[in-house]
């Protein structure tokens, strides 16, 4: 996926002759069967943690050098500082020392250039936007691919996780996962509740 790119999960597909061969191959009883489907945006944390973020919450890809990035003193650590972005001030966030992993600037991969997704709430046609949670620019590790599963794949966390590591699924990362989802080579994809860490990054 290219990088400093806006995305807009749900978005037509572009008008190419590929698009329109795929679409116009499908019966309408054949679209009519086929199961509803969710994008995820596929990043790691903590060097190499595959996570999946919901496309309904994404906005944007975006590198940003660590001085385009100006410190806010007395906020909670994992705050890195805020962004002119677009005119607005958009909070930047450590997404992996949010979750309870080593922070950003202490891991052997670290670099002076971020890679930031910015995130937003759901669109809510009953909520005010005045009433809504910011939008927020989480560094991550990396941004793998855009993913699609269908909307059955979701399954609750196993009680037994005896295919992921205690490490990976610490007490901060546990209260945001909305589930996962299997994969075949038998290591299931976490899911994370990108409303959830909007609203937990939100308090006071």
């Amino acid at each position: 996926m290219p990088i400093d790119t806006a995305i807009a999960p749900g978005d037509p597909p572009p008008q190419g002759t590929s698009a329109q061969s795929s679409q116009n191959a499908l019966l309408p009883e054949e679209s009519a069967n086929l199961a509803p489907e969710e994008q995820f945006l596929q990043v790691t944390v903590n060097g190499d943690l595959p996570l999946l973020l919901p496309g309904a919450n994404l906005v944007e890809i975006m590198k940003l050098t660590i001085n385009e990035v100006v410190p806010m003193f007395e906020m909670a650590p994992w705050v890195m500082g805020i962004y002119n972005w677009r005119g607005d001030m958009l909070w930047v966030a450590d997404l992996g020392h949010f979750l309870g992993f080593v922070p950003w600037y202490h891991q052997a991969k670290a670099t002076t250039r971020h890679t930031v997704v910015v995130i937003k709430p759901p669109y809510s046609a009953t909520q005010p936007s005045a009433d809504q949670q910011p939008m927020v620019g989480l560094v991550v590790s990396t941004v793998e691919a855009m993913v699609t599963y269908p909307t059955t794949a979701l399954q609750p966390l196993p009680n037994q996780m005896s295919s992921l590591s205690a490490a990976q699924i610490g007490p901060d990362l546990l209260p945001f996962l909305q589930g996962c989802c299997p994969t075949s080579s038998g290591q299931p994809r976490l899911v994370l509740d990108g409303t959830a860490v909007l609203a937990a990054m939100a308090q006071p």
